[in-house]
């Protein structure tokens, strides 16, 4: 199954590690900061739009900041989930 980040792009939900929303990381995340700086610098991180990003999206390969709120992914993730499973069924 695929998450659809925006920006025409999806990715396996598989591949997702962790979903953040940045309106709620401070700018004074160090660490948050330091990550997004190393993956631009390896050419490993994704700007989805041109609008300010709400989320970042850390994948085994790659990050993605999208304008899609960090909720909205995270549900679209359990939408996935819940059909995981009713195909185990």
């Amino acid at each position: 199954m695929y998450v659809h980040l925006g920006a025409d792009l999806s990715i396996p939900f598989h591949m997702i590690v962790g979903i953040f929303d940045l309106d709620s990381i401070p700018e004074s995340a160090e660490d948050t900061l330091a990550f997004m700086a190393q993956a631009e610098k390896d050419g490993k991180l994704d700007l989805l739009v041109p609008e300010v990003p709400r989320s970042l999206i850390v994948s085994l390969d790659r990050s993605y900041l999208s304008a899609v709120s960090a909720q909205t992914l995270r549900a679209r993730c359990s939408d996935q989930t819940h059909m995981q499973y009713e195909d185990l069924e």
